[in-house]
């Protein structure tokens, strides 16, 4: 089987898992765990630029995060489809609004004097349908999230969040792909190292 198909496989997988209906309170208790883990693990600091992402239906949550991070006086952006295709990460702060991108999914605001940005981070935070132990990740299949992450350059470090459930024992690899250096679940932080 070639590498697109087994990431066909692996994606229908895991989206079968996800299902639809409500959200259950163990997914919501163990996305609150996931986020207490990262928190731990990467402290949130006055002036870190932090790129964190806006959770989806079957994705752990952020919202604890967030709120830390804007306690702490860290810089949060959060990104939004652009014109070229491409991410764009904008800064957003407490009361800033949101509205529904591209894809359905929630979006900051590009405010008046805010610029996107697209590098710079200190810490990037990513979703992903799976990982594994070597920091590979499967993504929704359009590309998004390498691209930027291939971008970034310097010593940026890039952290996945996960529920165990979703670190399967290999993620089929193709030449775009871009790992991250660790991913923070209920039950562990596992990395490749941290730079």
């Amino acid at each position: 089987m070639f590498v697109g198909e087994r990431k066909a496989h692996l994606r229908l997988n895991e989206r079968r898992r996800v299902g639809p209906g409500n959200p259950d309170p163990e997914r919501a208790e163990k996305s609150l765990q996931v986020q207490e883990r990262f928190l731990s693990a990467f402290p949130p600091e006055p002036g870190r630029k932090i790129a964190l992402y806006m959770a989806v239906r079957g994705e752990v949550g952020t919202d604890r995060i967030r709120d830390r991070c804007l306690a702490a006086g860290a810089w949060l952006y959060y990104p939004r489809m652009w014109d070229d295709g491409n991410l764009t990460f904008f800064r957003h702060e407490e009361n800033d609004g949101w509205e529904r991108g591209k894809f359905g999914i929630r979006e900051p605001f590009a405010l008046p004097g805010r610029e996107g940005v697209r590098k710079g981070f200190d810490l990037v935070v990513v979703p992903g349908l799976a990982f594994d132990a070597a920091g590979w990740r499967l993504g929704r299949g359009h590309g998004f999230y390498d691209r930027f992450l291939s971008g970034l350059g310097g010593r940026v470090v890039m952290v996945g969040l996960a529920f165990s459930w979703q670190l399967v024992p290999e993620v089929p690899v193709e030449a775009w792909d871009v790992p991250v250096d660790a991913v923070v679940t209920e039950k562990a932080v596992v990395g490749r190292g941290i730079k």
